[in-house]
């Protein structure tokens, strides 16, 4: 009983972990930060230095992700690691990989909070997030490659998870395609909203329908066999 205990708290700390990051994603690069990786150094000497407020709650923002992301890579891995433990060793090894180059990202982004009272100047700024940028966008294609890990093991007889598997799949592609392209091409960034626009809705709807349906049904099914043996 135990382990189906732990099946599905895993389940739950996987998903709330999700659902938590989607949400403060959504509010820390739609405020400031969405608007700073388009400005030039003499925009962001007002972006950044005037709204200093602002911008610590998206470092800490950042940091609440980068959190998030180590609570699902641990229980993502300990969710599946009953039905196949090598794919979800290396499922969760990827994401763990893609926290790791997540973490070294949000470095720039503190050092730039830490340099600000000294008067800091706009070139600095501008270097650094784009650092910051440069390393995300690369951490991002271990992520399209842990979502094509975690699509293969969430796939089942399932219409639901077979639906949220093939979005996790094409997820998985658009991140690993975009961001691998992003290191080949010079202007890339020029093309990158209209090569993601078409992995989009399986970007925003695959891992989070997942989360969904790991807080609503996650090892639910395996304590009904359980039971359903035992009686």
């Amino acid at each position: 009983m135990n382990s189906m205990n732990t099946t599905r708290k895993m389940a739950l700390l996987s998903g709330i972990s999700i659902v938590l990051m989607a949400l403060v994603a959504g509010a820390t690069m739609g405020g400031l930060f969405d608007s700073l990786f388009t400005m030039d150094y003499k925009e962001l000497d007002h972006a950044v230095l005037q709204q200093s407020s602002a911008y610590l709650l998206g470092v800490l923002g950042w940091c609440i992700i980068l959190i998030c992301d180590l609570i699902a890579s641990w229980g993502l891995y300990r969710f599946y690691m009953g039905s196949h433990k090598m794919r979800a060793s290396v499922m969760g090894i990827m994401r763990l990989a893609y926290s790791t180059v997540l973490a070294v990202a949000i470095v720039p982004l503190v050092q730039i909070l830490f340099n600000m009272e000294g008067g800091t100047n706009s070139m600095f700024i501008f270097e650094k997030l784009h650092q910051f940028e440069q390393t995300w966008h690369a951490g991002l294609i271990l992520f399209g490659v842990h979502l094509l890990l975690l699509a293969r093991l969430v796939w089942n007889s399932s219409v639901v998870l077979k639906t949220l598997s093939v979005l996790l799949f094409l997820a998985g592609t658009g991140y690993f395609i975009s961001n691998v392209a992003d290191l080949f091409i010079a202007d890339y960034e020029h093309y990158r909203a209209d090569v993601e626009m078409g992995f989009l809705l399986p970007m925003i709807l695959g891992e989070l329908g997942l989360a969904i349906w790991l807080l609503a049904k996650g090892g639910k099914e395996i304590i009904a066999e359980k039971r359903q043996f035992a009686s």
